[in-house]
This record gives structure tokens, C-alpha cells and sequence, in this order.
């Protein structure tokens, strides 16, 4: 089996490259690798203000990540493939898209992306385990996963968006294209992922934008078989040229027998989860080669049942320091802090990790990413099968767009 997945990688290695290097029939709606991509619910960083037709795209990303301590785990590094040490294809995303403009009145768009990898763990409906949970895995890690699944609709400077989505609290997104770095902050362990639901969005102005609407729960799809409610909301404020802030809150009940597998008050009652979880993203662009992202993550959870209750929290700050070395080459720092009194990581502990980071875009579409971190726990030993506080891991991958 593991022959098997080791062609389907390589095919789609070969097939991608010559997809970046020499063809343009299938590149549809192209991000540029060069720049960052700041809008977290929208993976292609805006429509440029055009319609097209249907469109078609995608990426893939492959790499491989390992650790001082020659541990078979890199530790409580999310989405899961990022714990594993050896080589693997990350995520082979195709979507096809019909875009959405306004600027003349009414118009209509959609999206949808199927994704294959070890990634899709992070991307299904693992919140009430339905819709996408489970596709196709195999004991590799190997999945499938509908990521997104939605249509809009707009009228002038409102828009309404139905189906599955990405999250939009925080800053970094599941799919790979949407981050700086290979590996993951511990802020994203503590944001959904996706969500399922309706959100309305109103431009009040070029500078202000204001969203608001209804998902079953977190990372759960429509199904929602314990009846989740939440309410997803935010906003957009350009505070100057170059400098805006984002603000996300995603609030609301789920209902389940299960806290993380275990069942905490010994009873069989369903178990009522009160969660809130919030992000304030700065982001800064303070001149044409550096940029400064600033996150505030916050989420308190109150787990309900006839046992009783037990509230928990975690909070964090998450730094990005990104500086444009040449049209080709960005160099990256990520310095992160996050206070676990909820257990997410195995235990209540703080945890820091800095990591030193490089992009280079060898083309418009081929991207290399190595880096190296640092993390440090206090209060918990996660790394080395449980032995060490600390740990310095590295690894890379390469991201092809087509």
C-alpha cells in the first residue's frame, strides 16, 4: 500500500510541475504566491473586481518535517500530518469556481474544493462527524475531503454566502496555499476550521466591511445531528493604507456525549458544549518589504451535563514578521505564546515556539518553504514521546499552483 500512495505521489508531482511550468488551460483564478494572502475566508485573496465563467485550479503541497530528538512525533504541531516524520503528500486540492461582481448589481458565484492528503483530517466535518468525515481513509492517514462547498449571492455592497466555507477566525487557513509557513501556530488548534452555515456581508464603505450569520456549531456540516447552533460574525476595518484589522467571533451551543473522546462526568447524558471563541488580526504592511501580522486568539468553552460543569479556556498572540528579500525570496518570523487551561494539547501548560522561516517562489507557481522552530512548554512535557519540554524541529515543503 505504501507503494501505492508513493506513485500517486510522484504522478502527481510530475503532472503538477508541468502544469506550473507550461500550461495555462486549467490555471483559472491564480493567487500569486509572491504576496501574502490576508482575507482568511477567502482563499484567493478577492475576485479583482471582474466575472469570469466557471474556472478551474488548484495546488498540491508535499514535504516533510523531523525533530532534534529523533522522535517518531514532531509533538502537538496541527493539523495532525505535521506531527509525522516522514515524507507525505500534505494535500492535492482541485477547485472549480464561478466568481461573484457586484459592482453593476446583482450576480451569483460558487465554489467548490475537493481535497486529497494527509491535510483532510483538519478539513472534514469532525465536529458532529458527518458530511466529509472519514472519506476515503486509509491507514496511511490518507483522506478526501469536500473542503468547501458553497454558493453566493449579492446585490451591490451585500452578498450572502451558503454551504461549507473555510473558518474565519484567526489568520491561517487549512488549505496550504492560504500560509506563510509549512508548519502550524498553536492559535489555529483553537479556531474552527470550516464552517457550515449562511454569512451576510456588507461593505459600508472601502474601508469598513461588516459580517454576520448562522453555522451548525464548529467544523460541522448541515447534517448537525445533535442540533448545533452558532452565531459567525466580524469585521473588516482599514485603520490606514497598508494597515487593517480583522475581528471574528464564532459563539453558540453544541451538543455531544464525548469531551474529546471521553465522556468527563461518568454519565450517559448528552453533554451541552457553551463555546465562544474570538480572533483581532492587525495586519501591516509598514513598507513595501515588511509586514506585520499581529493575532489575538481567545476561546472559552462551558461543557454542560447533569454531572456538572467544566469551564476552560485558552488564549494566545501569535506574530508574524515577514520581510520580502528580493521579488523571489521572503524570509519569515513567527514568534507565538498560548496559555492551554483547556487541555487542548494534552495538558494545561503555556506554550511558546519561534520559527525562522523562507518562501522562495522559484517561479510564479513552485514555491519552497524550509524553516526551522523552536518550542518550549511549561507545565507539560508534549515532545519526545512525552519525555522533553522542549525541542528544535525543521522541515520544508513545495507548493505548486496550477
Amino acid at each position: 500500500m505504501r507503494k501505492v500512495h508513493l506513485f500517486m505521489g510522484l504522478a502527481i508531482l510530475l503532472w503538477g510541475t508541468s502544469a506550473a511550468f507550461g500550461q495555462d488551460l486549467f490555471r483559472g483564478i491564480q493567487c500569486d504566491p509572491c504576496e501574502p494572502i490576508f482575507n482568511p475566508c477567502d482563499p484567493c485573496g478577492g475576485s479583482g473586481g471582474h466575472s469570469t465563467p466557471l474556472s478551474f485550479g488548484g495546488w498540491f503541497e508535499t514535504g516533510i518535517y523531523t525533530n532534534s530528538h529523533g522522535s517518531r512525533s514532531n509533538g502537538p504541531m496541527h493539523p495532525a500530518s505535521k506531527e509525522r516524520t516522514d515524507f507525505q503528500l500534505n494535500q492535492f486540492n482541485i477547485f472549480a469556481e464561478k466568481e461573484m461582481n457586484t459592482r453593476r448589481g446583482f450576480d451569483w458565484g460558487a465554489r467548490a474544493d475537493v481535497v486529497y492528503g494527509t491535510d483532510t483530517g483538519a478539513m472534514w466535518c469532525f465536529g458532529d462527524q458527518t458530511f466529509d468525515y472519514g472519506w476515503g481513509l486509509n491507514r496511511h492517514g490518507y483522506g478526501v475531503s469536500l473542503y468547501q462547498l458553497y454558493g453566493t449571492l449579492g446585490y451591490k455592497d451585500w452578498s450572502v454566502k451558503v454551504g461549507k466555507f473555510i473558518g474565519c477566525v484567526g489568520w491561517e487557513a487549512a488549505a496550504a496555499l492560504d500560509n506563510t509557513f509549512y508548519s502550524r501556530s498553536y492559535c489555529y488548534w483553537i479556531e474552527p476550521a470550516t464552517h457550515s452555515g449562511v454569512l451576510a456581508t456588507y461593505d459600508v464603505s472601502e474601508r469598513l466591511s461588516l459580517s454576520a450569520g448562522w453555522t451548525a456549531g464548529a467544523d460541522c456540516s448541515f447534517q448537525n445531528r445533535y442540533g448545533d447552533n452558532s452565531v459567525l460574525s466580524g469585521l473588516a476595518l482599514t485603520l490606514f493604507d497598508g494597515a487593517t484589522v480583522h475581528y471574528w467571533i464564532n459563539a453558540g451551543k453544541e451538543y455531544n456525549g464525548n469531551y474529546r473522546g471521553v465522556n468527563r462526568f461518568g454519565d450517559a447524558d448528552i453533554m451541552r458544549n457553551d463555546y465562544f471563541v474570538q480572533s483581532v488580526v492587525l495586519e501591516w504592511d509598514v513598507s513595501k518589504r515588511f509586514t506585520y501580522i499581529c493575532q489575538y486568539n481567545l476561546r472559552n468553552d462551558n461543557f454542560v451535563s447533569a454531572g456538572g460543569t467544566d469551564r476552560v479556556t485558552a488564549y494566545g498572540i501569535n506574530n508574524h514578521f515577514l520581510y520580502k528579500l528580493t521579488d523571489k525570496l521572503t524570509a519569515g518570523t513567527r514568534v507565538e505564546w498560548l496559555r492551554d487551561n483547556a487541555g487542548f494539547f494534552g495538558n494545561h501548560a503555556d506554550y511558546t515556539q519561534v520559527t525562522l522561516g523562507l518562501r522562495w517562489d522559484a517561479t510564479k507557481n513552485v514555491s519552497f518553504r524550509p524553516e526551522v522552530r523552536y518550542d518550549s512548554c511549561k507545565g507539560s512535557r508534549p515532545f519526545a514521546g512525552g519525555t522533553r519540554s522542549t525541542q528544535v524541529s525543521g522541515g520544508g515543503g513545495m507548493l505548486i499552483s496550477f
